[in-house]
């Protein structure tokens, strides 16, 4: 019987022989490193109905399996190829990897020693680049919290590492297009599992003009709200406060601040106020201790400097 391997890397794909074949050469080099380190990989192309055999020859060529749906759904989305895909995984973990983007060496590697420690899920941060692989920007990923997803920003990307066991549970519907991962997410963050995320870079997004994710349709918005709903609405329903998102968090923490600095302008400022009365009512007492002579010699000293002054 064949050993179980530590990872399932699925990727999804259609007719982008040529990107995947970068793709899977990227990801043959971190393979190799976390063979090295004691890991082993499977790596597993769901092939969604392409027009032509070239994605079958890449995969051949690159020692990938390929499973093949050979009935197109007619979406231009890969959910039907992810919810495949992951249903095959027979892995302690497994992952999900685009046709398009670049897995750096570490990434394998980086990822199975943060979930080594304990963790069930863990996501990466990436460089952003153009088409032809130059740098544009860094994106460092916070940690992962249900709320950032329940305010529709999704920070769990599609190199995170997740338990095979949670990540197959779903649920699953490869008629939310675009979406479909999300509930998986948000079912799992709302949950007890452990999450975290790795602040160095380990995989490349490439920017091109096919991304999927620049030719989503007009309701997509609608559709991530329609998803997000459920979840928020549980938490209401149990008496809990919607957990916050980080920009949610920082907001708030901006405004403790600016309260708490105004709170002690305030108190700075109602002290000073209450020495100078303190100050004010020795100064009287003092005056009214003295002897009626030498209050009016004091009376007397102020008009005649206030004459000379004049």
């Amino acid at each position: 019987m064949a050993a179980i391997p530590d990872v399932t890397v699925v990727i999804p794909t259609r007719n982008r022989a040529d990107l995947l074949r970068t793709t899977l050469h990227s990801i043959q080099v971190a393979v190799d490193e976390a063979r090295r380190a004691g890991w082993s990989t499977h790596i597993l192309v769901v092939d969604d109905c392409s027009d032509d055999a070239s994605t079958q020859e890449v995969c051949a060529a690159a020692g990938a399996e390929c499973v093949r749906i050979e009935v197109h759904d007619g979406r231009n989305n890969p959910a039907s190829a992810i919810v495949l895909g992951v249903s095959r995984a027979r892995s302690r973990f497994v992952m999900l990897f685009g046709d398009d983007d670049i897995m750096l060496p570490r990434h394998l590697v980086a990822h199975l020693e943060v979930v080594e420690q304990g963790y069930d899920l863990c996501t990466g941060s990436f460089h952003v680049t153009d088409a032809a692989l130059r740098h544009v920007s860094t994106a460092t990923l916070p940690q992962p919290i249900v709320g950032d997803l329940l305010d529709g920003r999704v920070t769990i990307n599609d190199g995170a590492l997740v338990r095979t066991d949670l990540f197959q549970r779903g649920p699953w519907d490869p008629t939310l297009d675009q979406v479909v991962i999300l509930p998986v997410w948000l079912t799992l963050m709302s949950g007890d599992i452990r999450a975290t995320t790795i602040a160095e870079p380990t995989w490349l997004y490439r920017r091109h003009s096919a991304n999927i994710s620049d030719d989503l349709p007009p309701e997509d918005r609608a559709q991530r709200a329609r998803v997000i709903e459920p979840f928020r609405q549980a938490y209401l329903d149990r008496g809990e406060r919607v957990p916050a998102s980080h920009a949610r968090i920082r907001r708030d923490e901006e405004e403790a601040y600016a309260e708490q600095a105004r709170r002690a302008g305030a108190e700075k400022a109602a002290a000073a106020a209450a020495a100078k009365a303190e100050r004010e009512r020795l100064a009287r007492e003092r005056w009214d201790a003295l002897p009626a002579w030498r209050r009016t010699a004091s009376r007397v000293r102020r008009r005649l400097r206030s004459s000379s002054r004049a």
